[in-house]
């Protein structure tokens, strides 16, 4: 027994080091990967507003005279309805006229030498003379039979770039920057407790007085930044005594980089009962037998999960199954707090049946099953997505904010879905017709929704397919967006 017990005694202490080091392992990739997410989540948003520049720019570009009053009017009205703070056209000479009539010559900026060669282009941050706040402006050029007149720009507050990034991770409990290559930063968000930074600061005048750990440095941490290359350190020497992650990755714009900072503690916080238990192991023998019935009951709820997870996932597109799609609809539905909002979709994919006639069902399976990746991959995790048959899915969308951000992710999925290809078609693609049902406005339970988006979607295929229809409005059509 004894024996028995220094064995266990050995084989826990080498668990409990090679757990630190996995423990340490996944909670870094876990930051350098949400790190990654949100970089790719901040350029879909600023393409977002560029996409939103060019239809204006197409409007204005309609006249033959740039700045005619029709143009500013435009702006005016346009501003109103965007979330960039502020609008601008300018001529090539450099002057620009803003949506609240003021005018100035920006001809020596470099957004403007960029718009101006025909490209669309992003400022380095600049400080607002009128309420001394730091934006940065994206901008895209007018064109006229292929000749660029002008350039459309935007301006928007670099703090709200980072604002939403990492509100969900570790619970806030770390800070976001959106620096240069050099380490000058763009903007900041999150109550760092270790150092009050500002805009334009370095970050490396700070960071230079940190230890690294783990054989990494600082002058590899500069070397990464100015070849856009992604990473991790870990350092040390705060005045609380505990150790801290930088996570960086490039944005692929100007040459920024964005970075999260988050305590060892907290980034590992999730696997906190791992290094409890092994204490506790190392402690009492006795508690092993706990542990072995532990294990039993994991194991089994692990095999009950898979099981659950089996019956409640359509197996050929891994979203949920029909079933539990509805059931967890209409629970979520029950749930609802009042005044919040809801989106309900039903889509099919058009003229699905000319696919599997023409190409046989195993190309049909591919495309149902590539597509149930892109509804899994464009909508949010609360969001509830589901197959009901065939070639019909649903998603009930959860606590939207308005009526236009359903637009929006409508518009975004419908574009998004024209890009799939498949090389078993030929290189065809597809397009599928949405129905569109808001809860509680057109309903309060998953059958009144599902009949008001059913509706909604017959007037979407009687009107051409290939596009999506709210409730009660006419179809909007998305195919020349």
């Amino acid at each position: 027994m004894s024996v028995f017990i220094l064995a266990v005694g050995i084989g826990l202490i080498f668990f409990y080091v090679a757990a630190q080091k996995t423990i340490d392992s996944s909670s870094q990739e876990r930051m350098k990967t949400n790190v990654a997410r949100q970089s790719e989540h901040l350029r879909t948003i600023l393409n977002i507003h560029y996409l939103y520049l060019e239809g204006i720019a197409e409007k204005i570009a309609e006249s033959n005279e740039l700045m005619n009053e029709e143009n500013k009017e435009v702006l005016t009205v346009f501003q109103k309805n965007t979330s960039l703070d502020r609008l601008a056209l300018i001529d090539p000479e450099g002057n620009a006229y803003y949506d609240n009539g003021v005018e100035k010559n920006v001809s020596h900026r470099r957004y403007f030498k960029e718009g101006i060669s025909g490209n669309r282009t992003l400022s380095d941050p600049l400080e607002s003379s009128v309420d001394q706040e730091t934006r940065v402006v994206l901008g895209v050029p007018v064109f006229h039979e292929d000749e660029v007149i002008g350039i459309l720009c935007g301006s928007c507050n670099v703090g709200e770039l980072s604002q939403m990034l990492f509100d969900d991770l570790f619970s806030g409990n770390g800070y976001s920057l959106i620096v240069t290559k050099e380490g000058k930063i763009v903007a900041h968000t999150g109550e760092p407790v270790d150092h009050k930074f500002s805009y334009g600061e370095d970050i490396f005048t700070f960071y230079n007085s940190k230890t690294t750990r783990e054989g990494h440095s600082i002058s590899e941490v500069k070397q990464n930044f100015a070849m856009g290359e992604d990473g991790l350190v870990r350092l040390s020497g705060y005045a609380d005594g505990s150790d801290r992650y930088l996570a960086y990755a490039p944005l692929g714009i100007n040459d920024w980089m964005i970075c999260y900072v988050a305590s060892v503690t907290v980034a590992q916080q999730s696997y906190a009962f791992v290094e409890k238990y092994e204490m506790v192991f190392l402690g009492c023998f006795g508690i092993l037998v706990c542990l072995l019935i532990l294990y039993i009951i994991r194991k089994n709820r692990q095999k009950t999960e898979a099981i659950l997870h089996s019956a409640q996932t359509d197996e050929l597109t891994q979203v949920y199954s029909r079933k539990y799609a509805e059931q967890f609809a209409e629970n979520a539905l029950e749930e609802a707090k009042d005044g919040s909002i809801h989106a309900f979709f039903i889509m099919d994919i058009d003229k699905f049946k000319e696919v599997n006639d023409v190409y046989g069902h195993a190309v049909g399976d591919v495309v149902l099953r590539t597509f149930g990746v892109l509804l899994g991959r464009r909508f949010r995790g609360d969001d509830i997505v589901g197959r009901i048959g065939g070639d019909e899915f649903i998603i009930l969308m959860r606590n939207v904010t308005t009526k236009e951000a359903v637009r929006t992710k409508a518009d975004q999925l419908m574009a998004e879905t024209k890009k799939l290809v498949f090389d078993e078609m030929d290189g065809k693609g597809i397009t599928i017709s949405v129905g569109i049902a808001l809860a509680p406005e057109h309903g309060k339970t998953y059958m009144n929704l599902y009949r008001s988006a059913d509706q909604a979607l017959y007037e979407t295929k009687r009107n051409g397919r290939n596009g999506f229809t709210i409730y009660g409005e006419n179809r909007d059509i998305t195919e020349n967006r």
